[in-house]
């Protein structure tokens, strides 16, 4: 084997492994883009479901002043 040979070989190996380390970083780049919008969904839904809840308590509140009213109502007839 030549010296020209082995430095052939080496330039391929290097360059592979800064392949590999690039397709890593891409990688972790992709992942941490892809965590930043599961991190603003999640607040967006728990803003959603906040106001769900708040919602539910005031359709029941009224409902029970409806019902309270209709047993007054009763008692009065």
């Amino acid at each position: 084997m030549e010296p020209a040979d082995g430095r052939i070989i080496l330039f391929i190996i290097i360059a592979l492994a800064v392949f590999a380390l690039g397709r890593r970083f891409q990688n972790m780049i992709v992942m941490r883009q892809v965590w930043k919008q599961s991190a603003k969904q999640v607040v967006a839904r728990k803003e959603v479901a906040q106001n769900a809840a708040k919602s539910m308590i005031g359709i029941t509140l009224v409902a029970l002043f409806v019902v309270w009213l209709v047993l007054n109502l009763n008692r009065v007839m």
